[in-house]
């Protein structure tokens, strides 16, 4: 035992790990939710930090195709923050991406997500899921498929021609996770979610998939101690403790659908959320 060990009563290694964390730390973390950056506009920065502070949990803001929300509130530095963004490809087959540094998550969204968006369709990009996820697992992304059994293009058995291309090994075996609990999805889709997980021996992850400030937190990882960003993308790479704070029905799926489905179709039709979209992300933020 070390004498500063020895002197705080600590074992060797937790002094370690205390003198290495840099910056916020969290033991749990929602790993899925959206800002008003894509299709969320009730969830500032601002809320989401303030929530977070409340809960005493860290993040993960991975709005449609968009990476400014996650890579602005990493740069606060005020709450655990893991940079991601959730990629939607031709196909509207969706994949969340996590990375290390905001410098990663931030050249993968230049080179392989900004080029190819689509006026309008936020959720989908002009280009292959079979192109996305090598490009993310490059830049050394931890890739997870959400909602596996979602309703309409969100479900894997969508299209047998997108499922055949998304199982293939080449394909599939990039796919770090599974979202096994996704507060969107009812008890019996996070099971099935759950079951896909244990036949392809996947690991797991989960989220609110928080798009109004009262979702986020709902649906969480714990881990076994408290750890800082760095610290959480090495824990997402071994076996995880799921936690949640209600028991998700489809009376509940019903009723978030009710509050999202509106807000998504004011999107739509809204020009100058269109032109904030569309804008470069070296251009700032609209007026």
């Amino acid at each position: 035992m070390t004498d500063t060990a020895a002197q705080s009563g600590e074992p060797d290694a937790a002094v370690e790990r205390r003198h290495r964390l840099q910056g916020p730390v969290a033991q749990c973390v929602d790993l899925h939710m959206h800002s008003d950056y894509s299709d969320a506009p009730k969830l500032t920065l601002d809320i989401i930090e303030q929530r977070a502070l409340e809960l005493g949990i860290g993040v993960s803001v991975t709005d449609h195709n968009e990476a400014r929300g996650s890579l602005k509130l990493c740069e606060r530095g005020k709450i655990l923050c893991l940079p991601g963004i959730e990629v939607g490809s031709r196909e509207k087959l969706e994949v969340l991406c996590y990375f290390k540094t905001p410098a990663e998550l931030e050249e993968f969204y230049r080179k392989h997500v900004e080029p190819y968006k689509r006026s309008r369709y936020y959720t989908k990009l002009d280009r292959s899921f079979t192109q996305i996820i090598p490009a993310a697992k490059e830049h050394g992304a931890l890739v997870s498929l959400p909602h596996p059994f979602g309703p309409s293009y969100k479900n894997v058995n969508f299209s047998k021609k997108r499922k055949a291309a998304l199982f293939d090994p080449d394909v599939f075996g990039k796919i770090d996770m599974i979202e096994v609990i996704n507060g969107h999805m009812p008890d019996n889709r996070n099971f099935k979610a759950y079951m896909l997980s244990e036949i392809f021996e996947k690991r797991v992850s989960a989220g609110s998939d928080a798009h109004v400030p009262e979702d986020i937190g709902r649906i969480y990882l714990r881990f076994d101690r408290e750890e800082d960003v760095a610290g959480v993308f090495e824990l997402l790479q071994q076996p995880i403790k799921l936690g949640m704070t209600d028991n998700f029905s489809a009376m509940n799926f019903a009723k978030t659908s009710r509050r999202v489905i509106p807000m998504h179709l004011q999107l739509f039709f809204s020009k100058k959320h269109q032109r904030q979209w569309m804008m470069k992300l070296d251009d700032g933020d609209e007026a």
